[in-house]
């Protein structure tokens, strides 16, 4: 593998000129494929464009865009002259964005399209070193109108300048190419969350070309392999994934992870490997269930049968192959024997189940499927055991933007469940319990991570970089793991406030829990979520301000203690959470609280609160443990 990504690139596109390196939609929405070759000219292309504009080696580019061939364009073409970029995507907000263009002082972004280009406008003021605007689809005309302080140039117009300056120096971009080093900026990545200003991730050439090297050790990745991309390409996770794919001369087919979109898609494609979110793979699980269930009493009860079976025989399997972790290294000869002679009763029929059922879901929505990657959160148990069951190979992995972001996968050959991998070749891992003492396997504490794909920093934040990078270069995931003998992970929680939702997006609790407390008829809120769909809270409210509004307001309750029963204030309530974690208060629509209960007694210091008013959660969690699985399991 070579030194940067750049290289590499030129290392495949020689290998495999003639293969399909990207398949996008036109505007009719048909599927139209570009080789490396034409890949690599068009990235040539933009490079020389980029030059031509004015960007230079070391310079930080702003990307608003979603999933398209230009990204990655852009992208590429930023690293062929030593450039980097700034990205995300089209939902972002315009406060957001300021500090992600504003933070580096980017002078130039890239955008999608006008929508991107009004949210630059209403944040103008905070953009002083910004001065021109590339626009992929050409402004409209008014909004381009307001634009004036901006030199803004068309993506069309962009790429005939860059065909023109190659012309007149064919030699330009491969010369700057090899002036590339594994230590030069790729991107800065901006974790999402608003608590204060976003947390700017640096990640280099190395981090990369490492990653994309270490993955060929858990997933065989070849010039014969087609990712279908769904996941917002800024992310880390999916950016990784699209190096993978491009510096192993495989292709990126681009969809989105909209129901009939995809699976329109997936059958249109037919991928070979495919990376999801947990969300994602719950969702096609219960479409699945949703089309048996359609069948009838008869078929759901038939399939529901053969599934119990076939899960049972999964596990019989998985105990000869030794895919459970192992924490202690000590043999199980019996368990071996008595799955051995569980196989006899239920290896034939789960083969029965496969012939008549799993066999024909396989082929409907993953003909040619070899594995799916989940990444992002949690994959839940139940929907983890059914695609092992009916035949569809999903492997969990782990990481964090911090890392690059990946830590483990599981291995493709020899998936341990209930672990998120193996760590990859060249990455050591510990964990360490509360007073910075080296744990055993089996022995749950923090995980840290040190490994070449761990980030050089938070740009221009070292008291922040060294709160989670130790001097020796150990990173602090703030994940609470145990470690098998093998090294395979095995995530317990999390020991940092951060919410993973089921889609991957990182949420931070105390904005959304500070903002609640504004209402004058709540003392306190703990919003909920991990590894779930959506947001919860647990409301705490003030109750003299409800005794208030019920009397003005002719609202009947039973007494003060139920008060929060009463109808009308459950409805109160929940408009004043509408109101208040909204879009227009500048809140994200992942952000949003869909449901809550309602807590019918105070929190108090030493109990539910520290000394300093702040939420002891372990201890809420405890305590109000019915509480908290009744509304999540709602």
């Amino acid at each position: 593998m070579e030194a940067t990504i750049m290289k590499q690139l030129q290392k495949i596109v020689q290998q495999f000129p003639e293969e399909i390196a990207q398949m996008s939609k036109d505007s009719k929405g048909i599927y139209q494929s570009t080789d490396y070759k034409t890949m690599y000219r068009e990235v040539q292309e933009a490079a020389a464009a980029f030059s031509s504009i004015g960007i230079s080696r070391g310079e930080t580019v702003g990307m608003i865009m979603d999933n398209r061939k230009e990204w990655l364009l852009c992208d590429m073409g930023l690293l062929s002259i030593g450039a980097n970029d700034a990205p995300r995507g089209c939902d972002i907000s315009s406060k957001i964005l300021a500090h992600i263009l504003g933070i580096p002082s980017c002078s130039t972004v890239v955008l999608e399209n006008s929508h991107q280009l009004s949210k630059v406008l209403e944040v103008q003021a905070d953009l002083p070193s910004l001065k021109q605007i590339i626009m992929i689809e050409a402004a409209e005309d008014e909004t381009a109108a307001k634009a004036s302080a901006y030199k803004l140039i068309n993506w069309e117009d962009l790429m005939e300048t860059g065909r023109k300056t190659l012309a007149e120096s064919p030699s330009m971009i491969d010369e700057e190419i090899a002036k590339g080093q594994s230590e030069d900026t790729t991107t800065i990545i901006f974790t999402s969350g608003t608590t204060g200003i976003p947390k700017g991730v640096i990640l280099c050439n190395r981090n990369y070309v490492y990653q994309v090297e270490a993955m060929l050790h858990v997933i065989d990745v070849t010039e014969k392999d087609t990712w279908l991309t769904i996941l917002p390409v800024w992310h880390s996770f999916e950016r990784v994934i699209q190096y993978v794919s491009a510096l192993n001369g495989a292709c990126l087919a681009y969809s989105k992870p909209v129901g009939k979109t995809l699976l329109t898609d997936l059958q249109s494609i037919q991928p070979t490997l495919f990376t999801a979110v947990p969300r994602l793979w719950d969702a096609l699980y219960t479409g699945i269930y949703r089309n048996i269930k359609v069948k009838g009493p008869k078929a759901e009860k038939l399939f529901g049968i053969f599934l119990k079976i076939a899960t049972k025989d999964e596990h019989y399997k998985r105990v000869l192959e030794n895919r459970y972790p192992d924490y202690s290294g000590k043999a199980h000869p019996f368990l071996k024997l008595h799955a051995l002679f569980g196989r006899l009763g239920t290896l034939p029929m789960r083969k029965l189940g496969d012939k008549l059922l799993f066999s024909k879901i396989v082929k409907k929505m993953f003909p040619k499927l070899r594995c799916g990657i989940s990444g992002g959160g949690a994959l839940q148990n139940m929907v983890d055991e059914f695609y092992s069951a009916v035949g569809i190979k999903v492997l969990e992995g782990y990481g964090l933007t911090e890392s690059g972001p990946v830590i483990s996968v599981r291995d493709e050959n020899h998936p341990v469940v209930n672990t998120v991998g193996p760590v990859f070749v060249g990455t050591q891992v510990k964990v360490l319990d509360a007073e910075g003492r080296d744990l055993s396997p089996g022995e749950r504490g923090v995980l840290h991570v040190k490994g070449p794909q761990v980030m050089k920093g938070y740009y221009n934040n070292p008291e922040l970089t060294a709160s989670v990078l130790s001097e020796d270069e150990w990173l602090d995931t703030g994940d609470i793991a145990v470690l098998s003998i093998n090294d395979e992970i095995t995530l317990v929680g999390r020991a940092k406030d951060t919410i993973v939702l089921l889609g991957g997006e990182n949420v931070e609790p105390v904005p959304l829990e500070s903002k609640l407390k504004e209402s004058s008829y709540i003392d306190n809120a703990v919003v909920l979520g991990q590894d779930k769909k959506f947001l919860s809270a647990l409301i705490i409210p003030d109750f003299d301000a409800l005794e208030e509004y019920a009397k003005e307001n002719n609202v009947m309750y039973e007494n003060r203690t139920l008060i929060g029963e009463a109808p009308e204030l459950v409805e109160l309530i929940n408009k004043e959470v509408a109101d208040l974690v909204s879009p227009s208060n500048g809140f994200s629509s992942f952000e949003r609280i869909y449901q809550f209960s309602i807590i019918q007694n105070h929190f108090e210091v030493g109990r539910e609160l520290s000394a300093k008013m702040e939420l002891l959660r372990p201890k809420i969690y405890e305590m109000y443990k019915k509480e908290i699985e009744n509304l999540l399991n709602r």
